[in-house]
């Protein structure tokens, strides 16, 4: 009995080592996005976000009261995508997917939430794609021993929804309107996603859904996320 407690004491301290790393690693991911953020939105405008800003505002964009210029705006969106992480299959390759979309609404607001729901389901259908292309090679590879045809299949109903499952924590990069002449509002709006979290997020979410070991997937994920092209 004393072995058995013993045993069950040792695999608890074992979970909690575990957990205690993962609750390190998240917080250092946390802060090491908390540094690039604020290092972009401090930054000063640089010279092609003015000019890239200068003819937006031909063209009647501006901004809402309070947010950051234009300028700084775009200057955000240039330093996010010019940062970089490594990657395993590809040496390196750009932190953050981005991508934009646009809506037109008798309001700011529902122009605003329209334009961001359009940006992520976009992100999501592309990632939806990756992923299904993916499991296609493996499934034509021999590469899914643990799952069966018929997981896989049932799978394929989920993916688009385990993509946005996984797109959480949206960064809003850039968020500009123009008033039409009919009076409707139309919104431009970027969305960020770091693709370390979405990457983590994707793995723990098809693992869950098709049982599949962990080291199965991060090659796997790191090719979704690289040939998504945002």
């Amino acid at each position: 009995m004393k072995k058995i407690i013993s045993t069950i004491l040792m695999a608890v301290m074992i979970c909690m080592g575990v957990n205690a790393q993962s609750a390190a690693e998240l917080a250092r991911q946390q802060k090491e996005l908390d540094d690039i953020l604020r290092k972009s939105l401090n930054a000063k405008p640089t010279k092609d976000a003015k000019k890239q800003a200068k003819e937006l505002k031909k063209e009647k964009w501006t901004v809402p009261a309070g947010d950051a210029s234009i300028e700084r705006q775009i200057t955000q969106s240039q330093l996010l995508g010019a940062e970089l992480m490594s990657d395993e299959t590809v040496g390196s390759t750009r932190r953050f997917i981005q991508h934009t979309a646009v809506s037109t609404a008798g309001t700011y607001n529902v122009a605003y939430a329209a334009a961001r729901a359009n940006a992520q389901a976009e992100i999501a259908s592309m990632i939806e794609t990756e992923i299904a292309a993916a499991l296609q090679i493996k499934g034509d590879n021999g590469q899914m021993s643990a799952t069966s045809a018929t997981t896989v299949d049932k799978f394929h109903q989920r993916i688009r929804a385990i993509a946005h499952e996984s797109l959480t924590n949206a960064i809003p990069v850039l968020s500009i309107y123009r008033t039409l002449p009919n009076g409707n509002f139309e919104v431009q709006v970027r969305i960020a996603f770091d693709k370390k979290e979405v990457a983590a997020r994707l793995k723990r979410n098809l693992q869950q859904e098709l049982e599949i070991e962990g080291d199965e997937l991060d090659n796997m994920i790191g090719g979704v996320l690289n040939n998504t092209t945002l």
